[in-house]
């Protein structure tokens, strides 16, 4: 895994070993530098290169949801979570965490969640209500509750699936209604939770 900082340019792909090998994939990720700040500065990495192979497979990961489409929200979400690993491992980002935020503003923001099921929101939306960064809001929700705010979300949506599927209604009337962009999104998100497709859950309760 490469990082490069704003403004640098770096050669960091071995041309003998693409070269010997046939081929070479690199997938890049530009990252806004205001997402990577941490008080009132921002890190710096060391390094250009990092071993860290359970990192790599969440950016893989991150590159593949990218690619199928997946929820807004819960893309930006992982996208975080992996900025925050990434900073605790390998970049020199002192500073002390910030306090949780109040239950009122957790409520606010819940509260959103439950009203908007089937709506696109980001995650700058729910910092915005919260009126904290992203990084803040996903650590004093999940202390809060348990999950952050994109798996919360998908629980509800999984919980209202449910319902619908077991009083008769399609996957696909059931995946437009709650917001998914297909079925098939409704259905990896069930077999996730679950171990099993939304059909393959409306034949065990009908």
């Amino acid at each position: 895994m490469t990082v490069i900082e704003p403004h640098e340019v770096v050669s960091c792909l071995d041309q003998d070993k693409a070269a010997a090998d046939g081929q070479a994939i690199v997938q890049l990720m530009f990252i806004d530098a205001d997402l990577m700040s941490v008080g009132t500065g921002r890190p710096r990495f060391h390094e250009v290169t990092y071993p860290d192979r359970s990192l790599f497979n969440g950016i893989a990961a991150l590159h593949r949801d990218l690619a199928h489409g997946e929820d807004e929200l819960d893309l930006e979400s992982s996208l975080i979570r992996l900025l925050t690993v990434l900073l605790a491992r390998h970049a020199d980002a002192p500073g002390a965490a910030s306090p949780t935020l109040r239950p009122r503003a957790l409520r606010q923001v819940r509260e959103m969640l439950h009203s908007q099921l089937n709506s696109n929101i980001k995650l700058d939306d729910l910092a915005a209500v919260a009126g904290c960064s992203k990084r803040h809001l996903i650590r004093s929700f999940r202390q809060a509750y348990g999950v952050p705010p994109h798996h919360y979300r998908t629980l509800l949506r999984l919980a209202r699936a449910k319902s619908m599927l077991a009083a008769g209604r399609s996957v696909a009337e059931t995946a437009a209604e709650l917001g998914y962009c297909d079925q098939s999104q409704l259905n990896r998100h069930f077999r996730r939770e679950f171990g099993m497709s939304a059909g393959g859950y409306a034949r065990t309760v009908r």
